[in-house]
């Protein structure tokens, strides 16, 4: 593997679509959470910590799990090149299926879990998984508007439509945005659903 190349494609991905994913509930891990989304690698770490430290306490918490899976892929953006990268990526990914598989109907688990995984390099092979994620929570969603608070609503509106629209559907991205726009939850939301149907 290009290590070069894995790392530079990573970290402009997730740095454009996962600065977007929705953070955890708990204050402080969100504010962790938010920090390592915009390139602070301490803040990945304390991340990591406090929600391995949750989910000792409680092993149940398939939120805290997903939210740990994809802390992981930050700590993968952030190492270097090497055995290590592809290490933390891999383990990433399966703490996000484990908390999908266990909690199968929460759509924050996965919301949270699409939103990454799309944002993950396309030559890993994940990218047509989580498009179909995204699509099937859209699904789920327009059934029961209520599983998802109105933020997570737009930032899974956000999503699906740029899913969309990199699989070739312009038609489909630009029906899903202007459904996120009709939301009214957050205005940053809305300024990234505006840009996109600009685009």
């Amino acid at each position: 593997m290009n290590w070069r190349l894995f790392t530079c494609v990573f970290f402009a991905a997730l740095c454009s679509a996962s600065l977007w994913a929705a953070p955890p509930p708990d204050p402080t891990i969100a504010a962790l959470y938010r920090r390592g989304l915009a390139g602070d690698p301490q803040a990945v770490q304390d991340c990591i910590a406090a929600l391995e430290q949750r989910l000792s306490a409680s092993p149940n918490d398939q939120l805290a799990r997903v939210y740990l899976g994809s802390a992981y892929t930050l700590r993968s953006r952030d190492l270097g090149f090497g055995k290590a990268k592809l290490g933390a990526l891999r383990k990433g990914i399966a703490l996000m299926d484990a908390a999908a598989a266990a909690a199968p109907n929460d759509a924050h688990v996965a919301l949270t879990r699409a939103v990454t995984t799309e944002a993950l390099p396309f030559f890993l092979g994940r990218r047509q998984a989580a498009r179909e994620q995204l699509f099937a929570l859209v699904a789920m969603i327009e059934k029961d508007p209520a599983r998802l608070p109105p933020d997570d609503r737009q930032l899974l509106y956000l999503n699906a439509g740029e899913a969309a629209a990199r699989a070739g559907d312009k038609r489909r991205a630009r029906e899903l945005w202007e459904r996120g726009l009709t939301i009214g939850g957050d205005a940053r939301l809305d300024a990234e659903i505006r840009a996109a149907l600009r685009r």
